[in-house]
């Protein structure tokens, strides 16, 4: 699988580019190669710490999973893992795309800790909004990590909005004029 390494405040030797490729060969065997569209690698040192990201374009869905940790290898190692079971679970997800309901896909979904709140914008995106079903977005919402995922309603031809409540369930905001 060809992928695209990008570094911030680290070079990457020979050895720990070896030990990346031979953790990402292993992961690709839970999806055909064939079926990945693109994906980058982002990796950068903020003090002692490593941090790995993998992005990668599926048909119709982008993955996402981020580690850190002091170790590069064991944080290659966490992500590796984590990566082939957001595979296997997009694999097996899509399996099932249509005889999965909006309940059972929001009953599966687990988020890590919240972060402190800060009032300051740390971070600006800009993406386009695409047109799918609610369930289409839960499933990218949680192949992504996120807590949130805005959209295009197919149905309603709005713009929608999905979140994670706190109590765990998923809950869906429809705009209106």
């Amino acid at each position: 699988m060809d992928y695209k390494v990008y570094s911030k405040d680290i070079n990457i030797t020979d050895a720990m580019r070896e030990y990346l490729d031979k953790k990402m060969s292993k992961v690709f065997k839970a999806v055909s190669e064939d079926k990945v569209i693109s994906m980058d690698i982002r990796i950068s040192k903020e003090r002692a710490f490593f941090r790995i990201e993998v992005t990668s374009h599926l048909p119709g869905v982008m993955l996402r999973v981020e580690e850190k940790g002091s170790d590069f290898y064991g944080v290659v190692d966490t992500l590796s893992d984590a990566f082939e079971r957001r595979l296997k679970r997009y694999k097996e997800r899509s399996k099932l795309k249509h005889k999965v309901t909006t309940r059972e896909i929001s009953d599966s979904f687990s988020f890590g800790e919240h972060e402190k709140d800060t009032h300051a914008i740390q971070r600006k995106k800009r993406f386009t909004i695409k047109p799918m079903t609610v369930d289409e977005a839960l499933l990218q919402m949680e192949m992504l990590g996120h807590t949130f995922f805005v959209f295009k309603n197919v149905e309603t031809d709005e713009v929608n909005v999905l979140y994670t409540r706190r109590n765990g369930s998923v809950g869906l905001i429809e705009m209106a004029e």
